[in-house]
């Protein structure tokens, strides 16, 4: 089967034989893929310089088997520039989609989250929130965002004044005041309220969306440490 024209950008490349490369893209109407670009390594390839991250491209590629073979790959405009935290930023967006998406799911929506977190991390625009929109986002789309109006088993909403705790098996479940002082993990109900309408103008919201974007990824990334963490914890 041949895809012609297909929007997308490269995630990942690693040698293969000689000469060739092996591309873990996303694309806009087939999800995450990987292809065999041949002779993509060679100095006279037309692909050597395009088949980078953080550049926009129309990808062809045919195949039967869940590695396919490149035909063909345009640049559709100009990489997006990244430096310093915002370049490990960018990596680290995609080892999570690398890591955690599925291969062959159509995904229009993440991927237009995607570009969107690429542009603001090409404009430096405010780093953490960018990040932690796209991993809600991101959490959202593969079937795992959190209820963060009601709370569990309880039939009742959760209130912006009280404090709740994440519970993996059930979901938010509200502490008296005795068990909220106690809990460092709690979260106060208007600091969920405001992670559900994606609003994290506020720093402490903002922290709070942190670490609970931690407690729903980690499980999903297993205990393999991200390499794109490492790379930035070695610059601090």
């Amino acid at each position: 089967m041949r895809v012609e024209l297909q929007q997308g950008f490269v995630l990942h490349r690693r040698p293969f034989k000689d000469s060739s490369l092996i591309l873990d893209c996303l694309t806009e109407n087939h999800g995450r893929l990987s292809v065999i670009a041949k002779g993509a390594r060679s100095a006279k390839s037309r692909w050597r310089q395009m088949c980078q991250p953080f550049c926009p491209l129309l990808l062809s590629w045919q195949g039967r088997h869940s590695l396919k073979t490149l035909v063909s790959a345009e640049s559709t405009g100009l990489p997006v520039m990244l430096s310093e935290n915002y370049l490990y930023s960018g990596l680290y967006l995609n080892e999570l989609l690398t890591r955690l998406l599925p291969e062959h799911d159509a995904c229009e929506r993440l991927y237009g989250h995607y570009v969107v977190a690429l542009e603001q991390l090409g404009r430096q625009l405010p780093l953490e929130s960018t990040l932690r929109q796209f991993e809600l986002a991101l959490l959202e789309e593969m079937g795992y965002a959190v209820d963060l109006e009601w709370e569990a088993g309880a039939g009742a909403r959760i209130e912006p004044d009280c404090y709740y705790q994440w519970r993996a098996e059930n979901g938010f479940e509200r502490l008296s005041d005795a068990q909220a002082r106690l809990e460092r993990s709690a979260y106060l109900g208007g600091h969920l309220l405001a992670i559900g309408r994606r609003d994290l103008s506020s720093p402490e919201v903002l922290r709070a969306a942190k670490r609970l974007s931690r407690q729903l990824l980690g499980p999903l990334l297993g205990h393999k440490p991200l390499e794109s963490r490492k790379l930035f914890a070695k610059t601090q």
